[in-house]
């Protein structure tokens, strides 16, 4: 989510007092972009490297069999100033993504991909004080909706084996739950966002939690045709979890040009506060320094941030709770994390 107060000053205005809020009956076009190469494998809060496997902490060295995700998600929405204090949003991501997979022994890795429309936001923001007298500090809460409107049973080819000549022999199958672009499942929005002015300083804290009542799709991740066992849902059917972002920080700018510095956690919780935690699912969070600059002209704003990692955890999910219980051994499973995210947003008001 955005924060609209990086790059202002401590007035709550830019350089060309261009106000926080979006007046009434203004529009703003928005552009968003999110990239990220996500590699390195954890189990809870351990790196699964050789210097892990080493001193004992690592279940086995994934530094050569690890799959990767490239992931591109631009963004593009608009901005309805209905008053001063509440405006309205639409927002539709686009998703594209490549999964690099290894294979076993000395044979060939091989890719698949996913690529579409991602799931539409409607949100509706409102600024609790007015914009017009609190300068200085305020706070806005948010209430929306997400529509499945991605596709949550995206294929591709399957490298199944080599032949003795070499030949590949693939077989069409539902990509990994990770890079498909939807999650089959409508979902509910709440944001909050705050500021306070501390002279030429100001900061700034901001979250959004998507709660996703369904508690699976209906589709087999091991392929249409494959028999489902409903009675073990966390292995065959796709969890729709839910996920949250939050950043706290601080924001200065000289005229135009403005920096800021934060902390940035997002991730997927183990359990939904709505609805069952069936389903595979690869719960976990990432917490990470998140500096970021924004250029603001004539109506028009640019940010970049690029949050850093500086922990990453793979929680337990609804699989690995039931297997603990029922053998009586710490069950965890593994994800993949990136080091480093790019994030960059275009606005113009109109």
């Amino acid at each position: 989510m955005g924060v609209p107060v990086d790059g202002t000053h401590a007035n709550g205005e830019d350089g060309e007092h261009q106000s926080y809020n979006l007046p009434k009956g203004k529009w703003q076009a928005n552009f968003g972009y999110r990239h990220f190469r996500s590699f390195r494998h954890f189990v809870g809060s351990v790196e699964q490297n050789a210097e892990n496997v080493a001193n004992g902490t690592a279940e086995s060295d994934r530094a050569g069999t690890n799959v990767i995700n490239h992931v591109h998600q631009p963004i593009l929405g608009v901005t309805y100033g209905l008053t001063d204090r509440l405006s309205l949003s639409a927002d539709l991501p686009y998703f594209q993504a490549l999964r690099r997979s290894p294979w076993a022994g000395s044979r060939p890795t091989f890719a698949t991909e996913a690529n579409g429309i991602s799931d539409l936001a409607f949100t509706g923001r409102y600024w609790l004080g007015d914009p017009h007298k609190n300068h200085e500090q305020n706070l806005s809460v948010g209430l929306g909706f997400k529509l499945p409107t991605g596709n949550d049973r995206a294929e591709d080819d399957f490298l199944v084996r080599v032949t003795e000549d070499g030949t590949r022999i693939t077989q069409v199958r539902p990509v990994d739950q990770s890079i498909q672009p939807g999650d089959g499942g409508f979902g509910i929005i709440t944001e909050v966002q705050a500021f306070k002015g501390f002279g030429r300083f100001m900061a700034f804290a901001s979250g959004a939690y998507l709660m996703n009542p369904q508690e699976t799709n209906d589709f087999n991740r091991n392929g249409p045709s494959a028999p489902v066992d409903t009675s073990g849902a966390e292995n065959h059917l796709l969890s729709i979890a839910d996920q949250y972002v939050a950043r706290v920080g601080v924001a200065t700018s000289l005229k135009w040009l403005g920096v800021n510095l934060g902390l940035r956690l997002e991730g997927t919780p183990s359990s939904d506060l709505i609805g069952g935690d069936r389903g595979r699912r690869r719960p976990g969070y990432t917490l990470g320094l998140d500096p970021g600059v924004t250029y603001m002209w004539k109506g028009n704003a640019l940010s970049l941030n690029v949050p850093i990692a500086i922990r990453r955890v793979r929680s337990q999910n609804y699989a690995d709770k039931l297997e603990t219980e029922e053998t009586g051994e710490f069950q965890n499973g593994d994800a993949a994390f990136a080091d480093v995210a790019v994030i960059v947003a275009l606005s113009h008001r109109f």
